[in-house]
């Protein structure tokens, strides 16, 4: 072979049909990142606008067009939400409701999936689609039955009726269920033919293979309890008792309240934040895997 054809065999010149291919290809990529970016930049603002407005004080916090860069950025409305408001009981309250709720949703979620996948039982079917037909059904309907329901046993003001209600999720129950089914049960035939007991195979064979699940679960769970509004507002009258949202919504302060309002938004979002970060790797994977797409 002459060294004309060796080259040209190196360096094929790419023909107008692949050209055009590419050249579109590499517009569809353009096109597709300038979408996403616009997205991020519309999701973001209000964050960064928050945030800065939070670090200014007197006429300059409700001034528009927003200061993105205050000139001289203080604390003091992060001091003063914390002096005249509960604001540290309010984020206590949250935090023990989100993460209690979120493990007891977990560990009902997760026994009851593996019930539904892998155990046999007379009404499993139709129990299970019961328990999909919870999902169509709208919070707001079932409020008052549960204020009342609530008020009668004396549980209204108290962690009990602001984390017990939402601990068994319908769809929690359905995703576990969906993620089982996508395994192989040779490991659970395994543990069994070795005399493992039922829990025995829940615990140490299934649990460590739910792990993506749960992580979507749990950090799912775990913003909804954290950012839930209406309901802590229904079962909560004392001030002390009050999740961070609800608190926040009937925050009075001697300025008015928007830059300490804005400040304790700015408190209330990063748990959220450290959470889906956290967990963001699993989070991705369980819904890959879960037959959610």
């Amino acid at each position: 072979m002459s060294t004309s054809q060796a080259t040209g065999a190196a360096y094929e010149v790419p023909t107008p049909n692949r050209a055009a291919t590419l050249g579109a290809t590499l517009l569809r990529t353009a096109f597709t990142y300038a979408i996403l970016a616009a997205i991020a930049v519309v999701m973001i603002v209000p964050f960064i606008a928050m945030i800065s407005v939070s670090l200014q004080t007197g006429g300059r916090a409700a001034a528009f067009p927003i200061d993105w860069i205050p000139d001289k950025p203080t604390l003091a409305n992060y001091r003063a939400l914390l002096e005249h408001s509960q604001i540290v009981r309010w984020f206590a309250n949250s935090l023990i409701v989100a993460i209690a709720g979120t493990f007891i949703a977990i560990l009902t979620s997760t026994t009851a999936g593996y019930a539904f996948a892998r155990m046999h039982f007379p009404g499993r079917s139709v129990l299970f689609w019961a328990f999909l037909a919870m999902l169509m059904i709208p919070g707001e309907v079932t409020l008052i039955p549960q204020y009342m329901l609530l008020a009668k046993i004396g549980w209204v003001n108290s962690y009990q009726a602001l984390i017990l209600p939402g601990a068994t999720s319908a769809f929690g129950i359905f995703m576990i269920r969906q993620y089982l089914q996508g395994l192989p049960k040779d490991y659970e035939e395994a543990a069994r033919m070795d005399g493992a007991s039922e829990w025995q195979i829940y615990r140490q064979v299934v649990l460590p293979m739910l792990t993506p699940a749960i992580a979507t679960l749990g950090t799912l769970q775990f913003l909804n309890y954290w950012n839930d509004f209406l309901y802590p507002l229904v079962v909560t009258t004392k001030a002390a008792m009050r999740t961070l949202p609800v608190g926040l919504a009937t925050l009075q302060t001697p300025t008015g309240g928007l830059p300490e309002t804005l400040a304790g938004a700015t408190v209330a979002i990063v748990p959220t934040v450290i959470v889906f970060l956290f967990f963001q790797k699993y989070f991705v994977r369980g819904i890959a895997t879960t037959g959610l797409k």
